[in-house]
């Protein structure tokens, strides 16, 4: 044992210092972020329109011009859009919460249906036994009411609250356009405080960060519209209520690898089977099964091979991040895989693993 230390107590040391160092900036994260947290969105935000500054840079527009024309362009857009959407979401969701008590008779009597389908099995039972299964029926029909009325409520909150948060997208704003006038001097001062000899891998890490961050989200951000939309357009067609609910929510889910839109198509489907809705059923496996072969059609083409992101890497990473910062980790935990692939690719990690230290025998 003493041997086996001696000869890894480099890799061993090196090791632990890199653990070390990945719980302290977790930490330190975990901490920080509630208080920085607009000046990173604004550091992220300044980074996705830099092309685009770039580019009114080049009709000889000053930095601030084309940063604030930028803003106007990309953020104004979106706010107006996200302002419609939340608009009728409102709506869908009010009217959703008003439902509540109607969708708990009809879930109970369809419990009571299929306790009807299964009777010729349960009249050999026992009465303690049958009422038991009623009594259970009841407790379901319950606590799916209640989880109903509970995430509907979380959902409208979460809505209406939106304009309370003007303070924090108001300094997020501010953020990003001081930022983004300033990222060439910052990308300079940040290269100036890296020694000489590492600058060539810390350009090619930076190149390689940036092209697979934006082409990630950019990636993400068409497949999940594509998916909203097909999705929206599949339940008109079924005659669905609360097409905008549903199309968010699966534009939401659809990036998340592996699983994606199935964890709102199956138990869907699986609900109308048993409840003897055939046609409905029918419709949306037709539509899940479209909506998986265009989504998987297209990934690899809009994705790209030299992002080099497998879907299994980014849902450790989404999983990962959601168990060490929370919600934050969903959207932090693939830009740290990125970071980790740009690092792995620029050879950072070679001093882990000194040639001394691996001995093939």
């Amino acid at each position: 044992m003493k041997e086996f230390y001696k000869r890894h107590w480099n890799l061993i040391t090196n090791l632990a210092l890199l653990l070390a160092t990945l719980f302290i900036a977790i930490v330190v994260f975990k901490l920080l972020i509630p208080y920085f947290l607009p000046f990173l969105l604004g550091l992220i935000l300044a980074v996705l329109i830099d092309p685009i500054v770039s580019l009114l840079q080049r009709l000889k527009l000053p930095r601030p011009v084309a940063t604030g024309l930028a803003m106007l362009l990309t953020i104004g857009s979106f706010s107006a859009l996200l302002f419609l959407l939340i608009s009728k979401l409102i709506v869908e969701l009010v009217k959703f919460s008003i439902n509540i008590p109607q969708y708990s008779i009809y879930l109970k009597e369809q419990l009571v249906s299929l306790l009807f389908r299964f009777q010729s099995f349960t009249r050999q039972l026992p009465p303690e036994v049958v009422s038991q299964i009623n009594k259970n029926t009841e407790q379901l029909s319950q606590a799916f009411t209640d989880r109903l009325a509970l995430v509907a409520g979380d959902m409208l909150a979460i809505v209406t609250g939106l304009p309370n948060q003007v303070i924090i997208i108001f300094i997020t704003l501010i953020a990003t356009f001081f930022i983004s006038m300033k990222l060439p001097k910052i990308k300079q001062r940040i290269i100036s405080w890296v020694p000489a000899e590492w600058r060539c891998c810390l350009q090619l890490m930076a190149e390689d960060v940036n092209r697979a961050t934006i082409g990630f989200l950019r990636a993400q951000l068409i497949l999940a519209l594509i998916a909203g939309a097909l999705i929206a357009a599949g339940l008109i067609i079924l005659h669905v209520e609360y097409v905008l609910i549903i199309a968010l929510a699966g534009a939401l889910v659809s990036p998340i690898p592996v699983l994606g839109v199935g964890l709102l198509f199956v138990p869907w489907i699986i609900h109308e089977l048993a409840v003897g809705n055939m046609y409905l059923a029918a419709g949306l496996s037709i539509l899940f099964l479209v909506v998986i072969i265009v989504r998987h059609s297209l990934e690899p083409k809009i994705l790209g091979e030299n992002i080099g992101i497998d879907p299994l890497s980014v849902l450790i990473a989404l999983y990962a991040g959601y168990e060490l910062v929370g919600f934050y980790g969903l959207i932090l935990g693939p830009f740290v895989l990125i970071i980790f692939n740009a690092l792995q690719k620029a050879k950072a990690f070679a001093w882990l693993f000194q040639a001394k230290d691996l001995k093939c025998e």
